[in-house]
């Protein structure tokens, strides 16, 4: 017997999801004292070193936002700035500090998970992984398109 799935419904339970998971991290972040377009940048930086045009086209932000966002992680001295042979470009990487700073904020987001999770079977965890990527696909494709 096939099943039909209540669009309402499933929109519905995506929003909970959603505002519950924006909660939990805004807990994270406040306890770490970070925010989201620090954590944000933290991650597109990673262990690289990146001149402001690679991170802005990765963040798909403007660069005048990026530009102040990394200036004030320079302040913080979560960013270190390198000043390439041509003075006209700089390089930006992570402080130690700042990797664990992020590193702690990811294990706090998986100690979390797998609290939450505790109770799932491997295999559970493993199709909620799978159903998840392949809605973030289908999301992503359906941006491409005009369907609305």
């Amino acid at each position: 017997m096939t099943q039909t799935a209540d669009m309402n419904d499933l929109l519905d339970k995506i929003s909970i999801f959603n505002n519950q998971f924006s909660h939990i991290k805004r807990v994270i972040l406040d306890k770490q004292k970070l925010n989201s377009s620090t954590v944000n940048l933290i991650s597109i930086i990673g262990n690289e070193k990146m001149t402001l045009k690679q991170i802005t086209e990765i963040s798909e932000r403007d660069k005048s936002t990026i530009s102040r966002q990394i200036n004030g992680l320079v302040k913080e001295g979560l960013v270190i700035r390198e000043t390439g042979e041509d003075k006209r470009f700089s390089f930006f990487e992570l402080s130690e500090d700042a990797k664990i700073m992020y590193q702690q904020y990811q294990e706090d987001f998986e100690q979390y998970f797998n609290y939450t999770l505790k109770g799932w079977t491997e295999e559970e965890k493993h199709m909620f992984s799978v159903l998840v990527g392949r809605a973030n696909y289908s999301m992503s494709n359906s941006l491409d398109k005009e369907i609305y």
